[in-house]
Formats: structure tokens, sequence, C-alpha cells
């Protein structure tokens, strides 16, 4: 789902930047796009939720929720930066 455009019920737009797992519960990190699509500095995380065959993004509200993705994220990002430099 990285790099997908997500479209809130509050017409606001998300482009998932990166994703991951914790306790088998998926978990992304979107920045939000202006009404031109362009970048903003809102950021937001979600939680996948799955029924029958339809995929929900709720955001999260719970600050050490945010607080652990967070570091879960700066961690991804740090993998893939000392991974370019080795490249």
């Amino acid at each position: 789902m990285v790099d997908k455009i997500i479209e809130l019920e509050n017409d606001r737009k998300y482009v998932i930047l990166d994703e991951t797992s914790l306790n088998n519960v998926k978990y992304y990190f979107g920045l939000r796009l202006s009404e031109s699509e362009e970048p903003t500095n809102n950021y937001l995380f979600f939680e996948e939720s799955k029924e029958g065959n339809n995929t929900f993004l709720a955001p999260i509200e719970d600050e050490d929720m945010k607080g652990l993705l967070l570091t879960s994220f700066t961690v991804n990002f740090l993998d893939k930066v000392y991974d370019e430099v080795l490249a």
C-alpha cells in the first residue's frame, strides 16, 4: 500500500509513506495532501482493519501508540538510509 493515495471520509487525502506490523496488525504512516494533491506538513498514523474483502484504515488517536509507531517508522527509515549508503 506504500505510495498509494487514500481518501478519508472527511475528503482529506493522504499518501502512504511506510507500513509496519506490530502484533499481527498493520499500521501505516501517511502524509496529508492539499486539495491540489501537494504534500503538506501534516502526518497521520493509521491502523488497518478488515471486514470480509474490505480493508479500512482508521487514524490512531492513542498517544502511547503514536509514540511506539513513531519509533518503529523511524527505525524503518534509518534502515532504508543505511541500506542505500551501503549499496
